[in-house]
This record gives C-alpha cells, sequence and structure tokens, in this order.
C-alpha cells in the first residue's frame, strides 16, 4: 500500500522531480464489447487518463489510464436482473501521433494492462496483458499547444493470465493539454 502511496505522489509531483513541457488529461465515452470464458458482453465503456511528456522520451509520451466496462443492461430502465457483468482495466502506454496538416492526426498507443473481470457474479480476479489503441482526431489547439483535441478511437485490451479477458472498445475521446 506504501508503494502504491509513493508511485502516486511521484506521478503527480513529478513536475519537480523531472522537468515536463506539458501536462494533459483526458476522459473517453463509448461502446464496448467484452468477454471472458463467456459470450461477449455489449456495453458501454467510460474512462479517465493523465499524460506528461518527459525529457526520457522525445516522440512518446507516457500515459496513465483508467478504464470502465459494464454491460449495457444496466442503464435501460425496467431491468431488474440482479448481476451486470463488467471490468475495469488500468493501463500504462506509449503514446505517439503524427500528423497529416496542423489540425488532424492519428494517434496510436501499446502498453501494459491490468483488467479486473468480473464477469460472473462469483468472479473477481486481476489478468494482466497488453492494450493497443488507434485514434483519428482533430486537434483545436493553438499555437501555444495548450488547448482541446478530440477523436474516435479503438481500442483492444488482450490478457495472457487466468481465464484470458479481453475487450474492444469504441469510444470519442476527448484531451486537454494544460
Amino acid at each position: 500500500m506504501k508503494i502504491k502511496i509513493l508511485l502516486i505522489i511521484v506521478f503527480v509531483f513529478s513536475s519537480t522531480i523531472l522537468p515536463q513541457v506539458g501536462f494533459s488529461a483526458g476522459t473517453l465515452l463509448g461502446a464496448s464489447s467484452f468477454s471472458s470464458n463467456s459470450p461477449s458482453v455489449g456495453g458501454f465503456a467510460t474512462g479517465f487518463f493523465i499524460e506528461t511528456d518527459t525529457p526520457l522520451f522525445e516522440e512518446v509520451f507516457p500515459r496513465l489510464g483508467i478504464t470502465f466496462m459494464k454491460d449495457i443492461n444496466a442503464v435501460l430502465p425496467n431491468n431488474r436482473k440482479a448481476y451486470y457483468p463488467s471490468m475495469l482495466g488500468l493501463n500504462f502506454k506509449g503514446i505517439t501521433s503524427q500528423y497529416f496538416d496542423s489540425k488532424i492526426f492519428l494517434e496510436e498507443g501499446i502498453g501494459l494492462l491490468a483488467l479486473n473481470d468480473k464477469t460472473f457474479i462469483d468472479k473477481n480476479s486481476w489478468e494482466f496483458g497488453l492494450a493497443l489503441s488507434f485514434l483519428a482526431g482533430y486537434d483545436m489547439r493553438n499555437f501555444n499547444l495548450r488547448g482541446l483535441k478530440t477523436g474516435a478511437a479503438v481500442e483492444y485490451g488482450l490478457t495472457f493470465t487466468g481465464s484470458l479477458p479481453s475487450y474492444l472498445n469504441f469510444y470519442l475521446q476527448f484531451h486537454y493539454t494544460f
């Protein structure tokens, strides 16, 4: 527990430890399909991430994110099902971008994934693997590189342990640089 708290403090206060050019945060919302040792479950996905660029990486930005996926029936009215399958993903990805002009860009990311699998009522296990994402976006920032970027993305998460849970998310992403 102490190590987790120390890592969070170091990441939050990394501007004093490592010089940074920028810090950004974002959110995502979309559709999801996830499965474990089960048929695929259709649902929704929502998430949050923080990103910074450090002098350790020239073209690759480290991004720490959390994604929550749940069965779509959980938000539909008049549904009295007792349990709704869900998954919670924590990922640490390296993100790179290619600009086609000053506003249109393509973003790719790959990294480590820890996935909390709750597809069945009696299941609550952490599995580990990789997350891969692609985004086509529009950059609304000014020349000072502060402001909003948005886009449509797809993310695939695959684990290599336990019951091999995986997910495929299609979402809209909003990314603000401070």
